[in-house]
């Protein structure tokens, strides 16, 4: 019975997944493809520090990465094939992770975390001051590319009933991707290392080799996100580069529960809807999201997602059986 409402409750989600672009006014929409794109890249985020136990503060560098390779391969060549283009943000996000990689994950703690803000620093220093490419502060502007299915069908991106469709499908299949990832002996590997590294060394897990693969995955899915998100927005510019990009997905992380697989995407939902809704009451909102994040860390350390608890369902369900 049990498993039989954990798979209908997965079928309402995708249901209600799917109906979003009938159900909800069309600025909504923009807010559920948001959520979607930052979904990815949290749960790109959370493969290091929920399951490697490796804080990247310089995370969006990655994400800042696959969004620059979009802007410019369509602002340059506005005909490129979509999909090809995101493969190679996501190309972009590995290249970049290879690199930071080789230097970082030898370290961890708050190393490790100061290392990844140093190549992030660096990153949005190239995006400002390399204004012939980038355009500095003033960014880089383009229009989404129609995506042609084969020669079956056109579909307009100018839509974003379609764009929302688009990045469901990919972020989707990503995410379910990352989980496939974690269940393999790979991904137990990260989390035994996790646990203590010295007797992971020991049991002859190569510790660097371990962190330095998980590290590179976690760009694939960062550049695809960032990619996703300048796809959406039209426009790229340094600021995506900057420190406040880490710390959004820090928050949105931890809001929604390192500990568990989908706490991040829920984190990432609340903190976009939370974060939408307090900017339009004050131009302060960061001190009411900073005050709803001591709150979250004080009180619910395993984040929202521990207020969904599957045994309270089981309990009640064998209560209704009785």
């Amino acid at each position: 019975m049990t498993r039989k409402v954990y798979w209908l409750a997965w079928g309402i989600v995708i249901v209600l997944l799917l109906s979003i672009p009938y159900l909800l006014p069309e600025i909504w929409i923009h807010l559920a493809v948001e959520a979607l794109v930052f979904s990815l890249f949290a749960v790109s985020f959370n493969l290091l520090f929920g399951y490697s136990g490796l804080l990247p503060f310089g995370h969006g560098a990655l994400f800042g990465i696959g969004a620059y390779v979009v802007a410019l391969i369509f602002r340059n060549y506005p005909d490129a094939s979509l999909l090809l283009t995101f493969l190679l943000a996501a190309l972009g996000g590995v290249i970049a992770a290879a690199v930071i990689g080789v230097f970082s994950v030898r370290l961890k703690g708050a190393y490790f975390a100061l290392i990844t803000t140093a190549f992030q620093m660096f990153a949005f220093a190239v995006a400002e001051k390399w204004r012939g490419v980038t355009n500095g502060d003033d960014g880089v502007t383009f229009s989404r590319p129609d995506l042609h299915l084969g020669g079956l069908a056109i579909l307009s991106m100018k839509s974003i009933h379609h764009v929302y469709y688009l990045t469901l499908v990919i972020v989707g299949i990503s995410i379910l991707a990352c989980w496939l990832f974690l269940k393999t002996p790979l991904g137990n590997s990260a989390v035994a290392v996790r646990e203590k590294d010295v007797r992971a060394s020991f049991l002859g897990y190569n510790v660097f080799l371990t962190r330095y693969t998980l590290f590179v995955i976690s760009g694939i899915f960062a550049g695809l996100a960032g990619g996703l998100f300048a796809f959406f927005e039209e426009f790229v510019a340094a600021s995506c580069l900057n420190l406040d990009t880490s710390m959004s997905v820090v928050f949105m992380t931890v809001i929604g529960g390192p500990a568990n697989f989908l706490g991040p995407v829920l984190g990432s939902v609340v903190y976009i809807i939370f974060q939408d809704w307090i900017s339009s009451l004050t131009r302060h909102w960061w001190i009411l999201m900073g005050c709803f994040f001591v709150i979250v860390v004080l009180y619910l350390q395993s984040g929202l997602i521990s207020l969904i608890k599957p045994e309270k369902v089981r309990l009640w369900l064998d209560r209704r059986r009785g």
